[in-house]
């Protein structure tokens, strides 16, 4: 059993870091993958060029050494679907069951996604906890039980932008690199 966790990664930072490590260990799966997409389709220009998310992620590894990075959406290098990227994690992962994780603020709009019903043909669905959410597992969808770390990437943008202190939001090295930019 392996897991995807799609998204933009626009910083990556301890809410999505301490998710993953969680959701892991909560599905027992043998390997879990951050998967950065290239150009977010429903979400407007981001603030870090591609290299800067993925050295982002790449740095964030090293301290979160259960994590891996896949960059098949990145080196697409043009818009990133989900239901495209889970066809063929199911061709290079013939023998494994695919879960997909994502937070839940992206599954409040997956309606807006493409051939969004045919998601859970390919991956199970889990959806991370997010303030003011509150949904029960149905078929195909499971709701992970990790608890809240409740730190979002817009939160951080804002920081940065104001010169703010982000200790405590996302690893040391990270922001040392966020400086250097």
């Amino acid at each position: 059993m392996i897991g995807f966790f799609g998204g933009s990664f626009d910083p990556v930072h301890y809410g999505h870091l301490k998710n993953a490590v969680a959701i892991k260990q909560e599905l027992g799966l043998s390997a879990l993958f951050l998967m950065p997409c290239a150009a977010p389709v429903h979400k407007s220009e981001l603030q870090f060029s591609t290299e800067q998310r993925l050295e982002m992620l790449n740095l964030a590894v090293q301290e979160f050494i259960d994590l891996s990075i896949d960059t098949r959406e990145i080196d697409k290098q043009s818009a990133s679907y989900t239901i495209d990227s889970l066809k063929q994690i199911q061709q290079d992962y013939p023998d494994d069951k695919i879960f997909f994780i994502m937070g839940a603020d992206s599954f409040d709009n997956i309606n807006t996604w493409k051939q969004y019903e045919q998601l859970s043909d390919y991956a199970t669905l889990v959806v991370l906890p997010r303030a003011g959410s509150n949904q029960t597992n149905n078929e195909g969808v499971y709701f992970s039980k990790a608890p809240l770390v409740n730190i979002s990437s817009t939160q951080i943008r804002s920081k940065i932008a104001k010169h703010q202190d982000l200790s405590g939001l996302l690893p040391d090295t990270i922001i040392h690199y966020i400086e250097q930019l």
